[in-house]
This record gives C-alpha cells, sequence and structure tokens, in this order.
C-alpha cells in the first residue's frame, strides 16, 4: 500500500512518542520513589496499647485492631516487617516519629493544628477515618446531654479528643460537679463504669460500640460531635503521624490510604 505524506507524518509521529515513552529519561519520573525507615525492612510504629478496636494487644503480646490490620498490609505492601513500640502514653504520641523514636504513630490519633504544632520533624498524612464522641454507660442510666454529667465521676483518656471535649461541655454548659479521672486503657475504664465504680467512660464512638459489645450491661449514649471552644461543633479526622525523615513514606502511605480507606475498620 502506498503511503500518503499525511499518512506518513503520522506514522512517523507515533514513532517518535514511542521513542519518548521509552527514554531513560521519562521512565525514571514514573518511577516510584524508594521508601526509606528509621530501620531499614521495618516499619517501627509507635501505639498506644489500650485504644481498643484501633489499637490494642492480645495476652500473647501480638497488635491487633483496626490501625494495626491497615498499617500491617500497608508494610507488606512495602515489603516491610512491622515492629511496634507501646510503652508509650497516648499524650503526646504524635511527636515521637519526630523524636526518630518510630516511623509512624497509630492510636487513633485526631488531626488537630496544635498537635500538628507540637510534633516537629513530622508529616501527617491524610485522613483515614472520622470520628465522633460518645459514652458508656451502665444500662438504665441517662445520659443525653451534658446537663446528665452533673455530680457524676466520668473518665476519659487523658489530653485526648474526649478530654477536650468534656472539658468544653462542662464549661460552656456550665455544669457543676463533674469529676473526670484518666484511664491508659479503654477496657478497664469500662469495666468500672460495668461494676458502678463511675458513671461514664467517654471516647470516640467505635470504641464505645466495642466496649458495649463486650459487657451486657453497658451501652452507647448520647454520640454527638465535638464541642469546639468556639462554642460549634467540630469534625475529628484521625491521620498518622509519619516522620519526614523517611524517604518516600508519606507518599506511599497516603497513596495506600486514598486506595483503601473504605475497607478500613471492616
Amino acid at each position: 500500500m502506498t503511503r500518503t505524506p499525511l499518512r506518513a507524518a503520522i506514522v512517523a509521529a507515533l514513532a517518535g512518542t514511542a521513542a519518548i515513552a521509552a527514554s531513560p529519561a521519562v521512565a525514571n519520573e514514573v518511577t516510584p520513589i524508594p521508601v526509606t525507615t528509621l530501620t531499614p525492612g521495618t516499619l517501627t510504629i509507635c501505639t498506644y496499647p489500650g485504644f481498643a478496636p484501633f489499637t490494642s494487644f492480645t495476652s500473647s503480646g501480638a497488635w491487633v485492631g483496626w490501625d494495626a490490620a491497615f498499617l500491617t498490609r500497608f508494610a507488606a505492601q512495602q515489603g516491610l516487617a512491622v515492629k511496634t513500640v507501646s510503652d508509650v502514653a497516648f499524650d503526646g504520641i504524635w511527636e515521637l516519629p519526630g523524636q526518630d523514636k518510630c516511623d509512624i504513630a497509630a492510636a487513633g490519633i485526631g488531626d488537630e493544628p496544635a498537635r500538628r504544632a507540637q510534633s516537629p520533624g513530622t508529616t501527617w498524612s491524610i485522613t483515614y477515618y472520622v470520628v465522633i464522641r460518645a459514652f458508656a454507660v451502665r444500662k438504665g442510666s441517662t445520659l443525653t446531654g451534658p446537663q446528665d454529667l452533673a455530680g457524676k465521676v466520668v473518665i476519659v483518656t487523658k489530653d485526648s479528643t474526649a478530654d477536650q471535649d468534656i472539658q468544653q461541655q462542662i464549661r460552656q454548659h456550665h455544669v457543676k460537679n463533674v469529676t473526670v479521672r484518666y484511664t491508659d486503657n479503654e477496657g478497664a475504664a469500662v469495666k468500672m463504669v460495668s461494676r458502678g465504680k463511675v458513671f461514664a467512660y467517654g471516647g470516640g464512638l467505635g470504641s464505645i460500640q466495642y466496649q458495649a459489645k463486650r459487657f451486657d450491661n453497658i451501652k452507647v449514649a448520647w454520640p454527638h460531635r465535638i464541642l469546639l471552644p468556639s462554642g460549634k461543633r467540630g469534625s475529628e479526622p484521625f491521620s498518622y503521624p509519619v516522620r519526614t525523615a523517611d524517604t518516600g513514606l508519606i507518599q506511599a502511605l497516603n497513596a495506600f490510604i486514598a486506595a483503601n480507606k473504605a475497607s478500613y475498620g471492616k
């Protein structure tokens, strides 16, 4: 078949495009950035041990929970082993990747401007989950709003968003005689509620729903959005603080979250 000048031009252009696409210079532009971590071949994760169903440990020491399953899948995708650092308090856990204690902090951490400011050397991931507040109370108890807390003893995790919320509820609604205690283990706190030692435990809705399934006499009470100092209701996105010095890690994690967050907690 005889080629016309137009056909010849098109063929030549296509051939040139193919040659450019195959050239090493362009190929390098789409090559994934290698992921580096604090310890080569290992993803070290700072986590808080008492925050089921997000993160906790079995009696045999296995790390379990929604964060555990999600980040273990991510590590496997990257060909990394998982190591946990769990002898840490929740308060300030978001600072640890920037202090070279781990690559990622994972403990159902609310992404807040103040926490970002407190954590130099970290880059926070995109949102992977959004939570609202709730309380665990004994069945038969009434808790539908802040005034039902008057004269009661309530447990929360120190410096958590549950702590922030209850402090604002008390202050803004002028609730009298509320005693706020702190815990580092949600299960132990809900057990105290179950036994009638305290009135309520405050946490994220997912955590409270999980705990309510563990105790026959516990129910979920007063689901609500966090009360901000401004008096407005806020959103609580969860993100992972990541060690900025880890080359490519935040990019890889964000891509994994974007592709898989619909399956988080499933």
